[in-house]
């Protein structure tokens, strides 16, 4: 069945039975069940107490119907099928029927979402909008909507990337609310019914399953990690000593699975540019280039990513790492955010001082001349990706141009730009860098880095609160500054190591500017 527009879902309700002849039911008259699911939620909302939001009496006062046009199965069966409501601007009338209907399609299709604007999910806003009057007669209507809209909620929040506390919790919130919602709904109709819940070709039993299944895997992110999230929005301050401990865990535990990994954005850059976290410059000024560790991580195929990703959680932890989770990279505005994987792993350790592990992982094992991040197998997506510039990648399978940590390079890493391997200084360790380095910093996302000259430091994508990039903003560079950048890669080459080398001679035009004298250039 097409999922069409309903366009301005405005609707008026219209019912079998009217509503002005629907027996009045007081809250002193409410069945005994009433009672009871109430305190079943109660009980039920006291297990995840820091998420979810409590469900007050008056909340179900507002939500559970006063009046009910049924007492069997079978005379709720009749009101489904006969209850509708108008929409402008057509006034086309649209029964509940319909709407189960469209639900079983849904749940069949295998989709993971209700499409945007879509004639299903469009209907569903209607029943929620007017949950409580559909509920005195077609309740089954409103449990459906209820667990659609919390799986679209939860899904929302398990494809979101976004590093907040706020927006997570926020969904997460909601969602727990409409789960009270069902619950609560549920009990009332079998009060009413005085038996079990019918579900009279309803999907309601699928649409349970799904929600919950997101419920639970987002559980972990959500609440145990709200410690977490409130240290990244304030981390406070980290040394080179302590960030380079942490890196030395890091590269400890990927050095023993044997996976190939290296630095990128701005933990490589750091590393080029002084062969640590930060380099001195003149006049005392520091350029702090980074305080996350930023890593790429091959894997044969996205298999070997969920695996991998566990034994780096499961070493880093025995190191003393506080916690791990998976992100998609795909942005809200991607077509394919719904179709990608978790390919990002987020680790924090919060003592002796907060650093967050970023690792992007990137399938290496197809027979193509370079790595991906993300790749859809199934039509249309892979004729749409391709027809946008995607390119092959694998049996069947493309790779999206604009999804994901790659998009600048077309969604793609040549192979030939991290192989063969160097070596880049990180403090007294050694480790694997790519051959291109510039290569890889230009084909991922990066914001506010010029990518064109990343030989120099710059305030620029930096943290504005920082001491040291509010000097380097204000004070600017000097020919002084980029004698010691030239010399201290100098040493770097001597000594085997990558540097920023290769790469002052982008900077020429900038260089000759700060010689000059004219510092406010390059800030």
């Amino acid at each position: 069945m097409a999922f069409g527009t309903m366009g301005s879902a405005v609707a008026r309700l219209l019912v079998a039975t009217s509503f002005l002849d629907l027996p009045s039911v007081s809250a002193d008259d409410r069945p005994d069940g009433v009672a009871e699911f109430m305190s079943s939620t109660e009980a039920r909302r006291q297990a995840r107490p820091s998420i979810e939001q409590p469900l007050q009496p008056e909340d179900l006062e507002e939500f559970i119907p006063l009046e009910h046009a049924f007492s069997s199965p079978e005379q709720l069966q009749d009101n489904c099928a006969g209850t509708g409501f108008h929409v402008s601007p057509s006034n086309e009338f649209v029964r509940l029927e319909e709407f189960r209907a469209l639900a079983v399609d849904f749940y069949g299709s295998g989709a993971p979402k209700l499409a945007p604007g879509s004639y299903a999910e469009q209907i569903m806003n209607v029943v929620l909008q007017h949950d409580r009057r559909i509920a005195a007669v077609c309740p089954l209507a409103v449990l459906q909507a209820l667990l659609l809209r919390s799986e679209m909620l939860m899904l929302g929040v398990y494809t979101n990337s976004a590093q907040s506390q706020d927006l997570h919790a926020l969904h997460f919130s909601e969602a727990s609310k409409k789960n009270l919602q069902y619950t609560a709904l549920e009990q009332w109709i079998k009060s009413v019914l005085g038996g079990p819940l019918p579900d009279l070709g309803w999907p309601l039993a699928k649409g349970w399953g799904r929600m919950m299944r997101y419920y639970d895997l987002l559980w972990t992110d959500v609440y145990d990690s709200e410690d977490a999230w409130a240290v990244m929005e304030q981390p406070g301050q980290i040394s080179d000593d302590q960030y380079h401990d942490a890196l030395a865990d890091v590269a400890k535990v990927l050095g023993g699975l044997g996976v190939e990994w290296w630095p990128c954005r701005g933990t490589l850059i750091a590393l080029l540019r002084h062969g640590g976290r930060s380099g001195r410059l003149s006049r005392g000024l520091v350029d702090v280039v980074e305080r996350d560790i930023d890593v790429m991580l091959g894997v044969h195929d996205e298999e070997d990513w969920e695996q991998t990703g566990r034994a780096i959680e499961r070493g880093l932890l025995e190191a003393g790492w506080d916690r791990c989770w998976t992100k998609p990279s795909a942005d809200l505005s991607s077509d394919y955010r719904y179709a990608v994987r978790r390919d990002l792993l987020y680790c924090v350790r919060l003592k002796p001082a907060y650093v967050l592990l970023d690792i992007t992982s990137y399938i290496a094992g197809a027979e193509v001349p370079y790595v991906f991040v993300h790749r859809v197998c199934e039509e249309p997506g892979v004729s749409d990706a391709l027809a946008d510039g995607g390119v092959v990648a694998g049996d069947g399978c493309a790779a999206p141009v604009r999804t994901g940590p790659l998009q600048h390079g077309g969604g793609v890493l040549l192979k030939d730009a991290i192989h063969p391997m160097g070596r880049c200084r990180a403090a007294g360790m050694s480790i694997s860098c790519p051959n291109k380095p510039l290569d890889t910093v230009q084909a991922m996302v990066h914001s506010g880095l010029d990518a064109g000259c990343i030989a120099l430091p710059t305030a620029k994508g930096r943290e504005a609160e920082d001491p040291w990039t509010r000097r380097l903003q204000v004070e600017g560079l000097r020919a002084e500054d980029v004698r010691i950048l030239r010399e201290r890669s100098q040493r770097l080459d001597a000594l085997g190591f990558q540097s920023m080398t290769p790469f002052f001679e982008s900077c020429v035009g900038l260089e000759n500017i700060i010689a000059e004298g004219d510092v406010q250039n390059f800030t």
